[in-house]
């Protein structure tokens, strides 16, 4: 459950999922709640000066609150900027009041209290065509938001928690002519397509930019074009407006085969699922068969004059790709897409798997949960399906309340010859007076199918078994996509107890049974 702080009537914009306090209200309610809102805003009607008193007293209110030593999640709702009450243009109290709180006194808080996230309500108010405020509901029901706005402002707060749980999609699939490029690179030739400085190529070419800038912010740039793999390559190496490239993708698909079985075989490559896939292609029917034959990928619908680019880059980042805060894995991911690539290459050369294993030199070094990984660590259980035991979802404030129990978190960074793929396992171990339970197991997709898998959980058990010898208890949870992790518990040791009729596995850690370990891998608790 979520508790919300208010001092208007708001409930209607949010689910049943909330409690709401009392108008004003600053206590910290009885009972335990995974999640407090703070959302507080002027009254509409007073004047400059009494709304600007207001301001202090809801900083106030915020400090105390922020006081009363939640570890929660805690989100705060900033102030709408009403950029039109102020007496004078030269001296804009008002204004300079509420950007003051907005920008400075909430920053200050973001600094002291890692729990706290900040939601802007004016890029909300910026995307609707209905005034912020209905004058006949405010004064009638101490309505502060216009209710008619009540759908949209759910819609956007639902997208905004999804950000802050660190849900966003991984792969963008790109097709080419009239969507990279205007016009069709096999009829117009190299320097012929719509792409520079001059109308509609600078759309293009901006659109490209953009691109090109969201790849080096960890989301993973595709090309599938049913073009010829030569005209295009000669379009990547000689026309210097281009800026999508063989450098900056992690796949492509130039060819003439359908779509769809194009993006389901980049999807195997990557070793990522079709629903972290977002397909942009100017193509209707190219759209509509791909939505038919793979409808878990996401087609937004692609803008009919070259001038909306722009605008329609920033609705798919905002829908898709969003994110409140970039780790380093984030910021380094494409290049680590990359680097596997050149692993599966060089696999091709080994007719042996170890032979092929422990060429890579793999170097994994374990870190205990901590300040600066603990986004990431929250980050992958929310977004790492494939081979995760339980698939339990934690965000940053539930980590930092079961490092406050005892539990035992890990994760840990994998890097080899080819380079480093970051943080890409976690574990999360529970304990009580006789018995350790592995809450917890997870490794990223891209550094699977190299055993590693196996001799990070063993080294980590033994760490956090040592000098206890208490019994360890674990599950595995079955969703429909965890597939591959089904028998892994039974690989290592662990015995099967049971298994209740959801399909859910209960399994008990047998310390006499012998693990053959290969020694491929250099093993080292940081």
């Amino acid at each position: 459950m979520k508790y919300l702080f208010r001092n208007y009537t708001i409930e209607y914009l949010f689910d049943n999922s909330f409690s709401f306090s009392g108008y004003g209200d600053i206590n910290k309610p009885d009972g335990e709640y995974d999640e407090y809102t703070i959302f507080y805003q002027l009254n509409p009607s007073f004047t400059p000066e009494e709304q600007v008193l207001e301001v202090e007293e809801i900083k106030s209110k915020i400090s105390f609150i922020l006081g009363m030593g939640v570890t929660e999640r805690i989100v705060i709702v900033n102030l709408y900027r009403n950029a039109t009450a102020d007496w004078q243009l030269k001296n804009r109290q008002l204004l300079e009041a509420i950007d003051n709180f907005n920008n400075h006194f909430l920053r200050e808080k973001i600094q002291q209290y890692s729990n706290v996230k900040v939601l802007d309500i004016n890029i909300f108010c910026q995307n609707q065509t209905l005034s912020l405020i209905d004058w006949r509901f405010f004064f009638t029901a101490q309505m502060v938001i216009n209710p008619k706005l009540a759908k949209n402002f759910k819609k956007w707060y639902q997208k905004q928690t999804e950000i802050l749980d660190l849900k966003r999609k991984k792969c963008i699939v790109l097709d080419c002519d009239n969507t990279l490029w205007g016009g069709i690179v096999g009829e117009d030739g190299t320097h012929g397509i719509q792409l520079g400085m001059d109308y509609p190529g600078i759309c293009f070419k901006n659109f490209q930019n953009l691109l090109l800038q969201l790849s080096q912010k960890g989301v993973i740039l595709v090309v599938c074009s049913k073009n010829n793999l030569k005209d295009v390559q000669d379009v990547w190496e000689n026309n210097p407006n281009n800026l999508i490239n063989s450098d900056v993708l992690s796949a492509y698909r130039i060819n003439w085969q359908d779509k769809a079985s194009n993006i389901k075989s980049i999807a195997e490559e990557l070793n990522i699922g079709t629903d972290s896939i977002v397909f942009i292609d100017d193509n209707p029917m190219e759209r509509n068969l791909v939505k038919n034959f793979l409808p878990e990928v996401e087609i937004p619908e692609f803008p009919k004059n070259p001038y909306e680019l722009i605008d329609f880059f920033w609705e798919i980042y905002h829908q898709y790709f969003a994110v409140y805060e970039l780790s380093q894995e984030d910021i380094h991911k494409t290049q680590q897409y990359k680097e596997n690539f050149f692993r599966n290459e060089s696999k091709k050369a080994f007719e042996n798997i170890d032979e092929y294993i422990e060429s890579l030199e793999i170097q994994v070094d374990i870190f205990k949960a901590n300040e600066s990984n603990i986004t990431r660590i929250a980050q992958m259980t929310q977004k790492t399906n494939q081979f995760n035991l339980t698939t339990k979802r934690y965000t940053e404030e539930q980590l930092k309340g079961l490092l406050d129990t005892g539990a035992s978190i890990f994760c840990a960074n994998v890097k080899d010859k080819f380079g480093d793929n970051g943080i890409t396992i976690a574990s999360i171990i529970t304990e009580s007076e006789t018995e350790l339970y592995l809450d917890s197991y997870l490794l990223s997709c891209r550094i699977l199918g190299r055993d590693i898998e196996k001799i990070t959980l063993l080294k980590i058990l033994e760490k956090v078994n040592e000098g206890k010898h208490k019994k360890i208890t674990a599950r595995y949870i079955p969703t429909k996509k965890n597939i591959m992790a089904r028998d892994f518990l039974e690989k290592i040791g662990f015995q099967l107890e049971k298994t209740d009729a959801e399909g859910n596995k209960f399994y008990i850690f047998d310390e006499t049974a012998k693990q053959e370990i290969k020694e491929y891998y250099t093993i080292t608790f940081i």
